[in-house]
């Protein structure tokens, strides 16, 4: 039996190995009826499965509890390759599933899950039947669970939510303690999810009990029960802390516990919900033990430490202290990256640990053997030491590595060096001299930016021409003027075209974010053009290669479509309208299912405003003619200056109108004026055979333009927020707001606040880490006219005064830094 479902045999040898397992179901021998049947499922052909159906049913009654077992699992197995047969033994399975032995039970219950789980209502008939009955099998009990916590949390349905949460409840008083820990870790798994509740309510239900249950379980004699329990107090800890903290005393006396994980996990638990008092006591007892736990448990105690700094920063000399000290201990790649991420976190909250925290990491490098994450810290000190009280001090451990180290960081450490240089006037002349040293190197890429950084340096120290400091700030600044995307695609038009023997000018080219918006805007109103009802078939999918070359030909196409329509509008309109600042994400106007859907894209200029109508007919039959987008409402800072209409649009068509605006007063809001005018479709309908057809509006939602339209994202590299942060804090002004928000959770108000202001999270605050209780969130842009933004927004939840927020706005200009601070009045 092993040899036959190990080896998978040849289609010649199948027929004969089914002929001789047929002949073993049929034996008097119970043994070799259940692994005739166990192995049957590995060489069974689909197209004989038909065959030895009332075989299989035979064996799932049968009074054995070992064939029976088989037989269920051999169907668990067929209804991957032959569900239609394996759907005719329901009314078998379904006797089974009320079988007095435990495993039969347990099989029984799994084929009938998989049976129904891919029809929601007789899933949900098959749960709450059973939920409502008294299973015989414990370990099919905690299976019921699973799949009663699986039902409530992909599809809150009020009608069998109720019988569910009771049912969870009466395990928690179940004789067996498997099934009360289920019980116990479902309702924690609940509490996850659950964000709209607080305090001990989940759904509704106070799960108080499903904690003392848990409690109860940190003192038992057994490892795996006390195991199971702290492991998954630590999961509502992250979410749930004060659920949790009633557990305190009980999981202190696993500090001690014999096994390293159980104690390990007691001693993050009680990071996440502990007070401050206790936090040296705690990370002393945790050095005891770092070196005997597996990297994986030493991964968390690190995310342990890096939440309870930014929750009690004044201790942050000792945990610091502790990350440090671990960094020079041996570990794996992904344990020194957490401990690096968990320093430059640090680094970056809390002002104070600052200095000390750039000492570690330059510690670090010095005996670093991960070449990637020296390069990263190289990066990282680039943009923080030149801010610092002292930078000489950390030159020594960068130049260090440019002689010390491989090709890829040495080259690193010359571009960390030539940046300070660059921030650091007074160290020019230093970092000239050490880059001197290096200019021999026997790799050409570390040769070569020694030779070019030494050259301006030179021309900086000697010459003192302010359009070498110029040069050199442009020289180590990654952005450039124009998208690389567009340069590649016009000098592929320019080679093909008449004048390619003329020098090819970069002026004209488009912004990186200009470019990215046409191309994410036309990629967008591809995906949304959906088969409706009554529709032509869709295409294929695209694979990802061919998906991509047809967005990038699309925005290719974009620009000179634009430009066609607007010169039909108004004649010389480039001249009038000026260059394209950005173009915003499609908006619909309409729902996905109606007759007739519309997408409104705005193309933002200095002083107008052009809004693009695209409009798909999806009815069958009918034809649209000269279709106008009327406004209404504008008011009077707004003026329309110009409107095109779509000539005729067919059955499973899409075309666009365009509809030019002028801003008025824009001077007194640096541009950014608002306004919502009320809008509808206006055309002649013509149906099949009517050549005259009847002119008809159809109504659409308002289009708003608000001053997030104005901005546009602008993502900075990792780490580079906070040094041009301080670098408008001397070139620019600020402007801060206090707010009151409209959000129920702490993650909705992050998201609200990114969408509102349609700018881009960096340094990776837009994700809201589980269990705290306030979020700093770094935001950039381009506000219209390419006046960078950079935005700081403390949010938090205030038990009085629900959601609020501080929002501070940095800009050279100080009417968009207002604007752009008050957009979410």
């Amino acid at each position: 039996y092993l040899v036959i479902k190990e080896l998978e045999p040849s289609e010649q040898e199948v027929f004969i190995c089914m002929s001789c397992l047929i002949k073993d179901m049929n034996s008097k021998n119970d043994a070799w009826r259940a692994n005739s049947v166990r192995v049957m499922s590995r060489v069974l052909d689909p197209s004989m499965a038909a065959q030895i159906d009332r075989y299989l049913k035979v064996c799932i009654v049968d009074k054995h509890p070992f064939v029976a077992s088989a037989a269920l699992i051999c169907g668990i197995h067929l209804l991957k390759s032959v569900p239609d047969v394996v759907r005719r033994w329901v009314n078998e399975i379904q006797e089974q599933a009320n079988s007095p032995h435990a495993m039969v039970q347990f099989h029984a219950l799994v084929l009938l899950y998989d049976l129904k789980k891919g029809d929601r209502l007789a899933l949900h008939k098959v749960v709450t039947t059973f939920a409502k009955g008294t299973l015989k099998s414990p370990v099919a009990e905690c299976l019921l669970i699973r799949y009663a916590t699986h039902t409530l949390m992909a599809d809150r349905d009020a009608a069998i939510e109720k019988t569910l949460m009771t049912y969870l409840d009466n395990c928690l008083r179940h004789k067996n303690e498997m099934v009360m820990y289920e019980a116990a870790r479902s309702f924690c798994q609940l509490a996850v999810v659950d964000k709209d509740a607080s305090g001990n309510m989940v759904f509704g239900w106070d799960i108080t009990h499903a904690t003392t249950v848990l409690q109860i379980f940190l003192t038992s004699p057994k490892p795996v029960v006390r195991y199971g329990a702290i492991k998954t107090l630590n999961m509502l800890a992250q979410t749930r802390p004060s659920m949790a903290a009633r557990c305190n005393s009980d999981m202190e006396p696993l500090l001690s516990d014999s096994n390293r994980n159980i104690a390990t996990l007691a001693l993050t638990t009680l990071l996440k919900t502990g007070h401050e008092s206790n936090v040296e006591r705690l990370v002393k007892q945790i050095t005891s033990f770092m070196s005997d736990i597996s990297d994986a448990f030493k991964i968390e105690v690190v995310r342990a430490v890096k939440g309870l700094c930014m929750m009690y920063p004044a201790k942050h000399k000792m945990l610091m202290s502790f990350l440090s000290s671990n960094l020079r201990e041996d570990g794996s790649a992904d344990f020194k990256t957490d401990l690096v991420d968990a320093l430059i976190l640090i680094i970056g909250q809390v002002p104070a640990a600052r200095e000390s925290g750039l000492l570690h990491l330059c510690e670090f490098i010095e005996d670093c053997e991960y070449s990637n994450l020296c390069t990263r810290i190289l990066g990282f000190l680039a943009e923080e030491v030149p801010s610092t009280g002292l930078p000489s001090k950390y030159v020594r451990f960068i130049y260090n590595r440019m002689i010390l180290e491989n090709a890829v960081v040495r080259a690193a450490a010359v571009d960390t060096l030539a940046k300070i240089a660059m921030k650091c006037p007074t160290l020019r002349r230093d970092v000239l001299i050490l880059l001197q040293f290096g200019e021999n190197d026997n790799d050409d890429e570390v040769r070569d930016r020694i030779l070019l950084y030494s050259s301006v340096l030179r021309q900086c120290q000697e010459g003192k021409k302010e359009e070498a400091n110029l040069g050199f700030q442009s020289l180590m600044s990654v952005d450039l003027p124009f998208s690389v995307d567009a340069l590649y695609d016009g000098l592929l038009e320019h080679v093909q075209s008449e004048a390619k023997d003329q020098i090819f000018d970069v002026v004209n080219l488009p912004t990186a974010e200009a470019y990215k918006a046409t191309a994410e805007a036309q990629a967008a109103l591809v995906v949304d053009t959906k088969k409706k009802p009554g529709a032509p078939g869709a295409k294929a999918a695209p694979t990802p290669a061919a998906a991509q070359k047809e967005a990038q030909q699309a925005a290719a196409n974009a620009s000179a479509a634009l430009t066609s329509a607007l010169n039909e509008i108004m004649p010389g309109a480039g001249e009038v309208l000026g260059p394209l600042q950005h173009t915003c994400k499609p908006k619909a106007l309409t729902e996905s299912e109606a007759e007739y859907t519309v997408q409104v894209i705005k193309h933002m200029y200095k002083n107008h405003v052009v809004l693009e109508m695209y409009v798909s007919n999806t009815v069958e039959g009918i034809k649209l003619d000269t279709i106008e987008a009327r406004l209404t409402g504008l008011g009077p800072c707004w003026s329309m200056k110009g409107a095109s209409a779509i000539t005729k649009l067919d059955y499973g068509e899409q075309a666009s109108a365009y509809v030019v605006l002028e801003k008025r007063g824009s001077e007194e809001t640096a541009g950014a004026v608002v306004g919502a005018f009320g809008c509808a479709l206006h055309y002649v309908i013509k149906e099949d055979g009517d050549d005259l057809g009847y002119e008809d509006d159809y109504p659409i939602e308002n289009v708003t333009i608000t001053t997030g339209d104005y901005l546009f994202s602008r993502a900075l590299q990792q780490g580079q927020f906070k040094s041009v942060w301080e670098q408008l804090s001397v070139q620019g002004e600020e402007v801060t707001q206090k707010l009151v928000l409209n959000y129920k959770t702490l993650e909705a108000a992050v998201e609200g606040v990114v969408a509102t202001l349609n700018m881009v999270a960096c340094d990776n605050t837009g994700q809201v880490e589980a269990g705290v209780r306030g979020h700093t969130l770094l935001l950039s842009g381009t506000f219209l006219g390419g006046n960078m933004c950079l935005v700081r927004a403390l949010v938090g939840m205030d038990p009085n005064h629900g959601c609020v927020a501080k929002l501070s706005c940095r800009c050279k200009n100080q009417l968009v830094a207002d604007i752009v601070a008050k957009a979410l009045m």
